[in-house]
């Protein structure tokens, strides 16, 4: 009744303050899903558990979420308990795990259902044995190489005679994360392997009834058949970006568009935008669109990035602002005021596709996905 309540709520909502915005987030269902069932029917024999951490990596919580719902996936993975809470509020009703960092006091004063924490450290389990008084549902980390969080090999005992000895913390998973997995033949991924396929040997003979094991993300994918485990979390991979050994036929799921706000002439010698950074050199045609650095467009594509308009690339001139972008549309005569303009392509061979962009900005297509900003509307398309 109250998720209707809800539903119903939402959408008088929309229906009171229904606008057009300026730049609008699509985000391709049928990529999301292709690309979910890409590494499902991989050479695993393992479920693929979606990751949606980092606003679904930049394309929507929310919206990610309400695509993979209905798909068999044994959990979706969060970073925080935040994420967990909207995600319920939302009615998504897969099981949720938090592999990040909570703070006992929310574990403690959790009451969603079907919500396990990941536990990150030895003092952390330890904390939470003494303080529990009611079952709490967890998966554990274990530090095979990564060095940032888990229960060391050296710590492994004592862990699993402190679960064995407080039947209220729920061992459901066990779980670590791969350094080098993206590199080719590389040792220190083979060396995580092995540390964690002991890991589990020693898990398994103890704890009888732990229900996933987990170690590689997208990249890790091509490593299955070392690894001792039965489930992958799936990350970039979902979003239609492989980093592993063997490629799979990934498609993009997210495109980024708006309209053209002014277009206007560029005498030879004049200057645009901030620091006069582009001088013409010949009278131009220049057009600008609401979006700068604020909605994701990178500073760094200033004078090196570019802009679609009716499906051909227009060069951006001068610094990308805040708010606004400047580029070049000489050589498309009658372009006007309200015509579409896509900032970031799902077409990779364009040159303002994420991984071009990337490419241009000398980072990784994860940093372009998730500095688009959550207030830009996204819609499933």
């Amino acid at each position: 009744m109250l998720a209707l309540a809800r539903t119903l709520w939402r959408k008088l909502r929309k229906m009171r303050f229904s606008y057009e915005p300026l730049i609008e987030v699509r985000i391709s269902r049928e990529a999301i899903l292709h690309n979910l069932a890409a590494f499902q029917n991989f050479k695993m024999d393992m479920a693929v558990a979606p990751v949606l951490k980092a606003n679904a990596y930049g394309h929507g919580l929310v919206e990610v979420a309400k695509v993979v719902d209905r798909e068999d996936v044994p959990f979706a993975c969060v970073d925080s308990y935040f994420e967990a809470l909207i995600l319920r509020n939302e009615g998504f009703r897969a099981p949720i795990l938090v592999v990040g960092y909570t703070p006992l006091e929310n574990i403690l004063g959790s009451r969603l259902e079907r919500v396990a924490f990941g536990i990150l450290s030895a003092d952390e389990l330890y904390r939470l044995a003494k303080n529990a008084r009611e079952r709490v549902a967890i998966h554990l980390k274990i530090d095979t190489g990564m060095r940032r969080h888990g229960v060391t090999q050296g710590g492994i005992e004592e862990a699993i005679a402190l679960l064995k000895a407080n039947p209220r913390l729920a061992l459901q998973g066990l779980y670590t994360h791969l350094a080098d997995a993206d590199t080719p033949g590389s040792a220190h991924a083979a060396r995580q392997i092995e540390e964690w396929n002991a890991a589990v040997e020693r898990f398994r003979a103890a704890i009888p009834g732990i229900a996933y094991f987990h170690c590689a993300a997208t990249s890790g994918a091509a490593l299955a058949k070392t690894i001792d485990a039965n489930v992958m979390r799936l990350g970039i991979g979902l979003y239609g970006f492989g980093t592993g050994e063997e490629p799979l036929p990934l498609r993009p799921a997210l495109e980024m568009v708006t309209r053209i706000t002014s277009v206007r002439p560029l005498k030879k010698g004049e200057s645009v935008g901030y620091n006069a950074a582009f001088t013409a050199p010949r009278d131009m045609q220049i057009a600008t669109i609401p979006a700068g650095y604020y909605e994701g467009v990178d500073r760094r594509l200033s004078n090196h990035g570019a802009v679609l308009t009716r499906d051909t690339p227009c060069p951006i001139v001068g610094r990308v602002s805040m708010n606004i972008t400047s580029f070049d549309i000489s050589h498309l005569p009658g372009v006007g005021i309200g015509e579409e303009a896509v900032v970031i392509s799902v077409d990779e061979s364009a040159p303002n596709c994420v991984k071009a962009i990337a490419k241009t900005c000398e980072t990784i297509p994860y940093e372009i996905l998730v500095r688009i900003p959550a207030h830009l509307r996204r819609v499933v398309v």
